[in-house]
């Protein structure tokens, strides 16, 4: 079997960045001829000319607005035609798996890898007053792929009829996010006319661009789902209304207007998904093609990942990513050789993380989380390196609890904190904070007597099942005894969201960027952070001067203080690592050997959208069959 790649000592993002840009010099023209532009002489897919031929639809220049946006490609200009393959292992549970490939909104992060934030389906933007106002142009021409015409109407119609009204906000999203709260309240958005929207706030907006950028969706079709909303359709429920417009029945229902690269045709539920390239897509290639090249993008439902793994090596799909995992780095390695795929190795990204509940039910052991000597000593008792070589292969990069590598506030002495095996210096920790072995069974008790015992939660069958008992093998050397509780995630994660765990296993979420994860990193809601959940009550106080912290960096558009306040933030939570951080993965990926205009990197995170968006599938073409 092949080696384990060398990946060396971890490079700074920007050197990260600049190795990429070399490594993938494109053949496609850098800009669109300004010739082609004046002349609008876009050509299309033949799928499309053919439909214009029979009067179904007005020719490509009419479809296209006015300045539509111009990427270029990863290699080479892409020829049309054919499918691309996927797999997820559920339709609507899994509606994320395609919402992040099909994401749209006024801007977007840079791709593959998120060096910024650019226009999207807006052309541009400005600030006035000191940053309390924000005014979006979109592009001239816009239109839904059922040819209606995209305006900032349907921007609102999103915002207030659907997101910030209670009655009618789907069954899926409980409460708004908190992103577009300030002080209490709504964000405002204003219709100057159909292509401006102004958006103000009564502080400065540092947050909206890249709020705008982390988000699936921002405006939905008004035309078609206000005959559903009550307060446009007489005889509407709001129960129907909520029902109707989950992002799982957004996405995937047949009929629905959308502003992807792709529209749903077919759902067979638990089955297939079935999308058709949309003709009124905006974007083109730097040599003047109507994206996106492939004609549709399919999704199997396959339940097991390793299943979905046996098919991407059989050739049976073309894009292997949201299911790989780290342990079947090996196997892909191995299989790779075949050169029916290619694989790739992105990060490192968030790794598995274990989030202490602050609020356990059990008084004592909610004592001692909230020790932080007790939360330093279970940091350095685990043998992170261990866990990297048993495990991953040598993809995982140790380190403790604070902002990843691709996030602009990253610190290296913050990142490695807390993160060195020191079975001996954890034991003192443990010991100076009162929780001793006081009857010689091997095991500390806690202040009420009992047993130093847990329990963490963790979905399995999963990868993290591993993670989980190596970490409790490791905690039990220095007296404390960690059971495991794994369960699906139906069970798992309602226990999350009420609270209901000792600690709760998942990989760290929003590392790259905590300002798109606000209710993990502060105290954005009455219920949040999740892992201390009367935090709005309880403190404590570094936690509500960290909230402060990010909530600064959110409202001022002065990129130095928005640093500063950031960096205060991080450090705060790494000094009292409220969360222990096993490491930081490396996500392994692959493509089939028939696509074209595969990244050679790109950022797996979710607050950048996920692997998805960073292959920036309109623009993957099929090489051939």
């Amino acid at each position: 079997m092949p080696g384990d790649p060398d990946l060396g000592p971890q490079k700074k993002t920007a050197e990260v960045f600049a190795e990429v840009a070399i490594r993938q010099q494109t053949k496609a023209p850098r800009q669109l001829d300004p010739a082609l532009l004046a002349s609008r002489a876009f050509k299309e897919a033949p799928m499309l000319a053919e439909r214009v031929k029979r009067g179904e639809l007005p020719p490509v220049p009419e479809r296209l607005p006015e300045n539509p946006l111009v990427v270029v490609p990863f290699e080479e200009v892409g020829r049309y035609g054919g499918t691309l393959r996927h797999a997820l292992t559920g339709d609507i549970i899994q509606s994320a798996g395609v919402s992040k490939i099909l994401s749209e909104s006024l801007m977007g992060f840079e791709r593959p890898l998120p060096r910024g934030v650019e226009c999207n389906l807006a052309e541009g933007h400005q600030f006035l007053d000191e940053g309390r106002t924000a005014i979006f142009k979109l592009r001239r021409g816009l239109r839904w792929s059922d040819g209606a015409p995209f305006t900032v109407d349907d921007v609102l119609f999103y915002y207030y009829d659907m997101v910030f009204n209670d009655e009618a906000r789907a069954e899926d999203m409980p409460v708004p996010p908190t992103i577009w709260v300030v002080d209490g309240a709504p964000i405002r958005l204003e219709k100057v006319d159909d292509r401006t929207l102004r958006v103000s706030s009564p502080k400065p907006l540092g947050r909206v661009l890249r709020a705008l950028a982390n988000t699936d969706n921002f405006a939905y079709p008004r035309h078609v789902l206000s005959r559903w909303h009550p307060k446009y359709s007489v005889g509407a429920s709001y129960a129907d209304f909520r029902r109707r417009t989950t992002g799982a029945m957004l996405l995937m229902t047949p009929g629905i207007p959308r502003l992807s690269a792709w529209v749903a045709k077919e759902w067979v539920r638990g089955q297939r998904l079935v999308y058709e390239r949309n003709p009124y897509y905006w974007k083109v290639d730097s040599a003047g093609n109507q994206l996106p090249y492939a004609d549709h993008l399919v999704f199997t439902v396959v339940q097991d990942p390793q299943v979905i793994q046996l098919k991407f090596m059989n050739g049976e799909l073309d894009l292997f990513g949201r299911y790989s995992r780290i342990d079947m780095y090996p196997t892909l390695k191995a299989e790779e050789q075949k050169r029916r795929f290619r694989l790739y190795i992105s990060g490192p990204f968030s790794g598995p993380a274990l989030y202490l509940n602050w609020d356990c039910p059990k008084p004592a052991l909610r004592e001692a989380f909230r020790d932080r000597r007790v939360r330093v000593a279970l940091s350095h008792a685990i043998h992170r390196e261990e866990i990297n070589q048993t495990l991953y292969h040598g993809l995982l990069e140790p380190s403790g609890y604070s902002f990843g590598p691709s996030n602009p506030y990253f610190s290296e002495d913050t990142y490695k904190r807390y993160s060195e095996f020191d079975p001996e210096r954890a034991r003192a920790l443990l010991d100076e904070a009162g929780y001793r072995d006081g009857d010689g069974d091997g095991f500390r008790e806690l202040k009420d007597g009992s047993r130093f015992e847990l329990n963490i939660d963790v979905m399995a069958p999963d990868f993290g099942r591993d993670v989980c008992e190596l970490v409790a093998e490791q905690w039990r050397e220095v007296g404390v005894k960690a059971n495991l509780n794994g369960a699906l995630r139906d069970i798992i994660w309602p226990r999350r969201l009420n609270g209901e765990f000792d600690i709760h296993h998942w990989g760290l979420e929003g590392p790259e960027d905590p300002l798109g994860r606000l209710n993990d990193w502060a105290i954005a809601s009455p219920t949040s952070p999740f892992w201390h959940r009367n935090a709005t009550r309880e403190g404590p106080e570094w936690l509500r001067e960290a909230t402060r912290q990010i909530e600064l960096a959110l409202t001022t558009v002065d990129t130095a203080k928005a640093r500063g306040h950031m960096v205060r933030a991080r450090d705060l939570h790494t000094d009292h690592i409220p969360v222990i951080v096993v490491g930081s993965a490396y996500h392994v990926w692959g493509a089939s050997a028939r696509l074209g205009n595969v990244p050679e990197d790109g950022s797996s995170a979710d607050v950048h959208r996920g692997w998805g968006r960073s292959v920036a599938h309109e623009q993957v073409y099929i090489k051939h069959d």
